[in-house]
């Protein structure tokens, strides 16, 4: 009963320590999004509501239906989201960089998220930037071919084993 108790609790310490270090990354997150979210809506004003921004959207063209509806930045726990009440469009701030921005403005949020620790990239809701999905497939290409090249050797060697009596 003891060790129960002693592991139940060590598995609850880890817990926190994980929570706590994903709180921290989630922090580091939403301060990135700030910095590329700055007036990206147009008319954006400081919500009260939620702590994010209200504005007009950039996708949307001004006409009767959109001039009453807002877009919103919303944070979240992994980072902002964009929200047009208009155009009924939801989007991570990744995707919403590449559409109002541009691609190159979206690579260089992913880069500051890579820079910052990583935070982006598989179990994210921003993909790896491509200057490291590009080095990550060359390295895996290496490692394949050094496989390949192990495995050949194997087999060879194997081959001699049993087929050639020196």
């Amino acid at each position: 009963m003891h060790n129960k108790l002693t592991s139940w609790r060590q598995q609850s310490r880890l817990h926190c320590l994980h929570s706590s270090s994903k709180s921290e990354l989630n922090l580091k997150v939403l301060e990135i999004d700030k910095k590329f979210l700055e007036s990206t809506l147009r008319e954006q004003s400081h919500s009260q509501l939620h702590g994010g921004w209200i504005g007009k959207c950039p996708y949307c063209a001004i006409s009767d239906k959109t001039k009453k509806k807002q877009a919103y930045l919303t944070p979240r726990e992994t980072g902002y989201v964009f929200h047009c009440c208009a155009c009924e469009i939801t989007q991570t701030t990744f995707h919403f960089l590449a559409g109002s921005q541009g691609n190159s403005k979206a690579q260089d949020y992913a880069q500051a998220r890579w820079d910052a620790g990583e935070l982006c990239g598989g179990g994210w809701n921003c993909p790896l930037p491509q200057k490291v999905r590009k080095h990550l497939l060359n390295e895996k290409e290496q490692r394949r071919l050094a496989y390949r090249l192990a495995d050949q050797q194997r087999k060879e060697e194997n081959y001699r084993r049993k087929y050639c009596t020196d």
